[in-house]
């Protein structure tokens, strides 16, 4: 159907100009003839730039001027179009038989296979025969072979519910999973046939060897003596630094200490060392009891000892006599709270509620939708559950605090009832009236209590010199340091 309308054309221009009811885009093809009554010669259209605009083949050759025209169609648009579909097959037939099949090239780290047109340099890339990388910034941050996976500087960032239960696991008999979520705590763990050997739990705790514990645990099973636990350095030779081995006793004093070693029945050993011990006190002490009525004996006091080996502040109760420790660097006979039971143990961690399903998203898979209802229909269940586990975390968590307010009532009693006398090393000695370096220290009666005086070398008898206390070495603050002496 010809098509027809008034138009301005310019004598040598390809361009037509169309008045205002002109509509060529809807109404001419490429390869149409265009004859304006200017001159009646027919033209090739090239194409129509726009509703109001033609673009000819060869410019106009008649009058300028605005002229009716008419299109006359041609059959040549039909050849045109399969010049052009012949020209996108040769230019994009490649694809079809590659990309559009799902087959992509290698790529590199640089420019990986399969990339995004905004970010060149990520997306994914064949590194080698059975070799893809996971590529992020022209670097492989995941690669997968025929041995498995290697991750490299991948982090995760997950919702809870996005967040699968294992992230990798091997089933069948010996099975293992890395990372399983344990059920109602939220923990991170390694495990191997069902059961968890080694934990992260949400208060940091680092537990090997047990399912939960309210502190970082390393188990092993090994005989007395055998390694638990081994540091070693890295020079040549591979020197251990630091070794715990496997003992069958562990019956330490319950009272506050930063270490608390067990010891082995072959040897009643707790320590060996290669090389020196060092210890900021200055002397050597052992707990001894106390006999009733005693009290307290201060720092640097010199007591007696009574005819039962107990500490006595009575100068007719005394046999002998020593002095308090101050600073000691080691204290013997500490089983003063032996008889004890041990140190409660604390409730693991606070139990966390389940959290609720989500919902979801709109146009989610019918395996998305199922997993959401069995979630939704589990979840009264564990609630049900936690509720259980919290009740019985809160009355573990109770008696904890019950029994360890007992306990630690218990071994105040028992402290009070033992005092560190200093057996060796020096001592700041409380002493009565004047004394000089030199001078020996001497228990001497003080009403019915003990004093310690200062008995010059060249005045000292004998039966004194076999009962006395240390001598003065130094003056510090106005007291006497001596080293202790026992007659």
């Amino acid at each position: 159907m010809w098509y027809t309308g008034t138009a301005t054309v310019t004598t040598g221009s390809v361009e037509v100009i169309g008045d205002a009811n002109v509509d060529f885009v809807s109404n001419v093809f490429p390869g149409d003839a265009f004859i304006s009554a200017g001159n009646g010669l027919s033209i090739e259209i090239l194409r129509a730039d726009s509703r109001g605009k033609l673009i000819l083949a060869r410019p106009y050759s008649g009058p300028s001027g605005g002229f009716a025209f008419s299109v006359q169609p041609t059959q040549d648009y039909m050849r045109t179009l399969a010049l052009g579909i012949t020209d996108l097959k040769n230019a994009y037939g490649g694809y079809r038989d590659t990309i559009l099949q799902g087959a992509f090239p290698d790529g590199s780290l640089a420019a990986p296979g399969m990339r995004f047109t905004a970010d060149q340099d990520t997306g994914v890339a064949r590194l080698g025969d059975n070799i893809l990388a996971l590529v992020a910034g022209g670097v492989a941050r995941l690669t997968a072979d025929l041995n498995g996976a290697t991750i490299r500087g991948a982090y995760c960032n997950m919702t809870d519910a996005e967040f699968p239960q294992y992230i990798v696991s091997r089933a069948g008999v010996g099975s293992w999973r890395m990372g399983g979520l344990q059920a109602g705590s939220n923990s991170w763990a390694l495990q191997l046939n069902a059961a968890p050997f080694l934990t992260v739990d949400t208060a940091g705790n680092l537990l090997v060897g047990i399912a939960s514990a309210p502190e970082h645990t390393i188990t092993k099973g090994a005989g007395q003596g055998s390694a638990v636990l081994r540091v070693r350095s890295n020079a040549a030779g591979a020197l251990d630094s630091f070794v715990v081995a496997s003992v069958s006793a562990y019956t330490p004093n319950g009272a506050g200490a930063a270490v608390y070693l067990g010891h082995s029945t072959a040897t009643n050993r707790s320590l060996n060392t290669s090389g020196t011990i060092n210890a900021s006190g200055a002397d050597y002490a052992e707990y001894m009891l106390k006999a009733a009525g005693c009290g307290v004996i201060a720092k640097g006091d010199v007591c007696g000892v009574d005819r039962d080996g107990k500490l006595t502040r009575a100068w007719a109760d005394a046999v002998s006599f020593v002095v308090k420790s101050t600073d000691p660097s080691y204290v013997g006979g500490d089983t003063w709270a032996a008889h004890l039971p041990p140190r409660p143990d604390a409730p693991g961690a606070e139990p966390l509620p389940p959290a609720l399903p989500v919902v979801p998203a709109e146009g989610a898979d019918d395996a998305e939708v199922a997993a959401y209802q069995d979630g939704l229909a589990a979840y009264p269940v564990h609630v049900a559950q936690y509720r259980i586990d919290h009740d019985a975390w809160a009355a573990a968590t109770a008696a904890y605090a019950r029994d360890l307010s007992t306990w630690e009532a218990q071994l105040e009693a028992a402290r009070v009832c033992v005092d560190r006398i200093a057996f060796c090393g020096q001592v700041p000695c409380n002493v009565s009236g004047h004394f000089e370096v030199g001078d020996y220290i001497v228990a001497a009666q003080d009403g019915d209590g003990i004093a310690a005086v200062a008995v010059k070398a060249d005045a000292i008898t004998l039966p004194q010199y076999m009962a006395r206390i240390g001598k003065v070495w130094a003056i510090r603050d106005g007291r006497a340091w001596i080293d202790v002496q026992h007659g």
